[in-house]
């Protein structure tokens, strides 16, 4: 295997051990050291593809970032007629967090630091601006054919989308003593994204009631 292959295979091994490491402890419980362990590699040696430990988490969340916008297929989303197109942007980002509660985990933790660490990352931004233009064209296209109603801001709808399916899945634990309703089990799961489903698109359509 040449030189830039392996190196290429040791980096994404330490990015995975690393997700789990800040998933399961957060930013402030990880350790390098650890990570380095379960990597097999010495610590010299990670901080020869990632300077820091911020360096390294920061590179974590972009590697999430970029796995989670690849499961919303925006070019099949593009060439769907837009009532479909909404309905497999909800499924796609539902099932994209479920898949994926590692993510949920690390968002929480950059949260928890008021996003510092995501503000230094030169890529965040440019995944979401064509996620944004996918969802401003699904409704334009809407709103020309006459089934969604005109002027709905598309960040404003995709933060209400993202986020019903985001508390649903990172609150289960709670919502689940709190309500005695096992929020993962596949029926339910269901029922939740039928029920987003119909909140997003009623909100969209024509006859919705304008304030």
């Amino acid at each position: 295997m040449q030189r830039s292959a392996v190196s290429k295979n040791t980096r994404q091994r330490i990015l995975q051990h690393s997700m789990a490491e800040f998933a399961a402890k957060g930013y402030d419980g990880a350790r390098v050291d650890s990570i380095a362990h379960r990597c097999r590699l010495s610590k010299n040696l990670l901080y020869h593809y990632f300077k820091s430990k911020e360096g390294l988490f920061i590179a974590v969340l972009e590697t999430a970032y970029e796995t989670f916008r690849s499961r919303q297929s925006d070019f099949a989303i593009r060439h769907s007629n837009p009532i479909d197109a909404m309905r497999q942007l909800i499924a796609y980002t539902f099932d994209a967090l479920l898949e994926n509660q590692d993510f949920i985990a690390l968002l929480n933790t950059a949260n928890l630091h008021k996003g510092r660490h995501l503000r230094r990352s030169p890529i965040i931004r440019s995944l979401y601006d064509p996620l944004v233009d996918t969802v401003r064209e699904i409704l334009r296209r809407g709103a020309a054919v006459g089934v969604f109603r005109p002027n709905i801001d598309p960040v404003n709808l995709y933060l209400s989308l993202s986020s019903l399916s985001y508390n649903y899945i990172s609150n289960q634990y709670t919502l689940k003593v709190a309500f005695g309703i096992d929020l993962m089990a596949k029926k339910r799961r269901a029922i939740w994204l039928a029920h987003v489903t119909d909140l997003i698109l009623t909100y969209c359509s024509v006859k919705a009631r304008r304030r």
